[in-house]
């Protein structure tokens, strides 16, 4: 359960996350949540756009974050899939930030339904068009 103070506390500290990275990609929408199971965390949903604008967008973010992973997860329609980044802040919040993008061979044999560890070279491959699949 999010109470009202906690609420406040993560936005806050997602707000100064923006603030002093100078984060710019347009954002679709900013969650935070605490639960029992997850713990507190934000989400942050990036605007959808193409490949190499998403790739740098989250690159933008892991260069923000500690501990950072990269997931791709192709939807059970298989029409997109989500890239998204995960990480901690300096205040040991975590955060998620993803966007999605159609699917297309760039990503290799990522079945519906299916999730993959992306290497961040990877996601810096597709943010500058270099033709690389997720491994």
């Amino acid at each position: 359960m999010t109470t009202p103070t906690t609420m406040l506390r993560l936005l806050g500290s997602i707000r100064d996350h923006l603030t002093v990275h100078s984060l710019t990609t347009p954002l679709a929408s900013v969650r935070v949540a605490s639960s029992l199971l997850d713990g507190e965390h934000v989400t942050v949903h990036l605007r959808p756009s193409l490949l190499p604008d998403l790739a740098a967008g989250l690159l933008a973010w892991a260069e923000t974050l500690t501990k950072v992973t990269v997931t791709a997860w192709r939807p059970p329609h298989g029409e997109t899939v989500h890239l998204t980044v995960t990480g901690e802040r300096h205040d040991t919040t975590r955060v998620d930030v993803y966007g999605g993008v159609d699917f297309a061979e760039t990503f290799g044999d990522l079945q519906p339904d299916g999730r993959q560890g992306v290497a961040l070279s990877v996601l810096r491959g597709w943010a500058t068009g270099s033709a690389g699949v997720a491994a």
